[in-house]
């Protein structure tokens, strides 16, 4: 017993003595130091942050971070990668004057880089000739296009870009033959750049015949239909990216080369290449989440793509939340009547468990639109509605006879919508401008039991403030008025606001005309504004500071200033590849008399609230 403890205390010492350990025995010398931060002595021209991102040698941010030691060598070469850095950027007499290590305190060290730019090298001036003529024709859009500009710093990429830069803006016009020669004399003691270009234009091209090669279940004349040019057409490049984005967005292929045939032979015309690789026809999709408004959500889909053929879509959804359950199928028809034209006809059922009521509702809902180009969809179709309000959870005092539990409603209207979307991303926005509009008429005219018009507008604008983040901002405003015969259009027509995706302040729905218990009753009103600061944090974390006012009113186009109620918060977003997942904290500055919940709320959801 005594000779195992004996072994186990000796094995302890061991492990102690092995910490203790000079760094030398592990390969790494005691006096070689480690970098804790790197500085810039006389870099005025570029941000420190963007010299040290092209050096092999890394700072350790943090005391308790995984550093290496200094290695003289690999700085060395970091030492020649930054001169040749200064001179692809114009600084031709740039060179680094040395280094020095700052001691912070044990092996730690500030690297402190002094760097001697000298004066860049301007563009003095730029000159295009075209089929040697000084003055031709796009003389002064070329000179826009070009990156060189007088006055501005000579880079090579800049130089070098040039011609890449100028046969696609001719290319756009209807000349891919073109020759571009880039041609550059450099004065090193004047400082200055004299830039010629030379195009010879070619001739003035036209589409010509189109090849399609890898389809094997999608038919040929389908992907001539996506395309967005006919042979005879006079050339432009852009209908090529236009044509491969269409192909794409029809899902059923997993690559689209779309490609001109730039062979001198054919002279003035140009065949075009069409390359596919044909995705799985079939896909069944699963998907669960959590938010603090509809809890625990799951969801089931499947998907046949080209069903029947001519590129139709079928579609089956199902969902089920705290909220709502439903059941819809769709099938997509592309090149309804004639090209630009789509038909989507969707049909299920669904039953909606809101705060304030439960309702049941059948609906068929065929639509056709029209995407009039890359950035504006419009829509128009017949909605039909068979609604039965199953609960209806209002005080006795504030159900009307339009929200009595049991009633039935035969719902006919027409939809009338306009969408514009120009955005670098749709999941996670941080440039462009979104508009949405929506207008639903129904009346006896159509057999509707409900006579109403509910028109709504929302606009979003995003504006990146590098490297401070993105600027959102977002107006909704609706409102209903009844018609005919209808006094009050039914609980599950009317507006109600509050909530992750609205007035973050207040809880789900809760925001507008309550009864005795708290319980919201809608309005034929609705005014929503936002804006809030996304800023960067550390990896794909980012923070984000928020300002929402609104309100519902009870009266049709009814607007009242001193009632607008207004929240302020903060929040977190963590970023994924189907959105930010998003945590926010609203807080009411004015909230109303009545006592029914709390001034903060707390909302976690996915995707950004706008």
């Amino acid at each position: 017993m005594n000779d195992r403890l004996y072994r186990l205390f000796c094995g302890v010492a061991f492990f102690l003595l092995m910490l203790c350990v000079p760094p030398m025995l592990y390969g790494q010398t005691a006096a070689s130091p480690a970098v804790r931060f790197i500085r810039f002595v006389g870099a005025k021209s570029f941000d420190t942050g963007r010299l040290e991102k092209i050096m092999e040698t890394q700072a350790r941010r943090f005391r308790w971070g995984r550093g290496h030691p200094l290695d003289e060598a690999v700085l060395q070469k970091d030492l020649e990668r930054i001169e040749k850095f200064y001179k692809s950027k114009g600084f031709y007499d740039a060179r680094v004057l040395g280094y020095r290590l700052i001691p912070l305190g044990g092996r730690e060290v500030i690297l402190e880089i002094s760097v001697e730019e000298g004066r860049p090298v301007l563009v003095e001036s730029v000159e295009v000739t075209v089929d040697d003529a000084a003055f031709g024709p796009w003389h002064d859009d070329l000179l826009k296009v070009i990156p060189l500009k007088p006055g501005r710093r000579f880079t090579s990429s800049d130089f070098y870009d040039t011609e890449k830069v100028v046969r696609h803006f001719l290319s756009l016009w209807g000349y891919p033959r073109a020759i571009v020669e880039t041609q550059g004399t450099m004065d090193k003691e004047a400082k200055v750049a004299r830039i010629e270009v030379h195009v010879a234009l070619g001739p003035a091209c036209f589409f010509g015949p189109v090849s399609v090669e890898g389809n094997q279940r999608v038919e040929t004349d389908l992907i001539v239909k996506e395309l967005t040019f006919r042979p005879g057409e006079r050339y432009r490049a852009k209908a090529l990216l236009d044509s491969q984005k269409r192909l794409m967005d029809l899902h059923l292929f997993t690559f689209v080369d779309v490609q001109p045939q730039l062979d001198a032979s054919f002279e003035s015309q140009v065949p075009v290449s069409v390359v596919v690789k044909e995705a799985k026809s079939q896909t069944v999709r699963f998907g669960a989440g959590y938010g603090t408004e509809d809890r625990l959500r799951g969801r089931v889909g499947y998907e046949y793509r080209n069903f029947l053929g001519q590129g139709r879509t079928l579609e089956l959804d199902a969902k089920a939340s705290s909220l709502v359950r439903f059941f819809e199928g769709r099938l997509t028809q592309p090149h309804f009547l004639y090209d630009p034209l789509r038909l989507s006809v969707s049909g299920g059922v669904s039953r909606e468990m809101q705060e304030s009521y439960t309702n049941v509702q059948y609906f068929l809902r065929p639509q056709v639109t029209w995407q009039l180009n890359e950035h504006w969809l419009l829509n128009a179709g017949p909605n039909v509605e068979a609604n039965r309000l199953v609960d209806v959870g209002l005080t006795s005092q504030a159900i009307r006879p339009s929200d009595q539990k049991g009633e039935e409603y035969y719902v006919s209207s027409l939809v009338f919508g306009a969408t514009y979307q120009k955005v670098d991303n749709i999941l996670d926005p941080r440039r462009g401008v979104q508009f949405f509009q929506r207008l639903e008429w129904g009346g006896s005219a159509v057999g509707s039991e409900v006579g109403f018009v509910k028109f709504g507008l929302e606009g979003r604008s995003y504006l990146p403030i590098d490297p401070l983040g993105v600027l959102a901002f977002r107006a909704k405003w609706g409102s209903i008025a009844e018609l005919e015969n209808t006094a009050r259009v039914p609980i599950f027509k009317r507006y109600f606001s509050g909530g992750s995706s609205s007035i973050r302040g207040y809880p789900y729905q809760k925001l507008g005309p309550l009864d005795d218990d708290g319980n919201p009753l809608g309005g034929l009103t609705l005014l929503e504004l936002s804006g809030e600061w996304r800023f960067p944090l550390k990896n794909s974390w980012e923070g984000v500071l928020f300002v929402d006012v609104g309100n519902v009113y009870e009266s049709r186009y009814e607007l009242l200033w001193d009632q607008l109620r207004s929240t302020v918060g903060a929040g977190l977003r963590y970023k994924t590849p189907v959105g930010p997942l998003r945590l926010d904290f609203g807080y009411q500055l004015n909230p109303p008399h009545q006592d029914f919940f709390n001034r903060y709320q707390i909302h976690l959801s996915i995707g950004q609230a706008f």
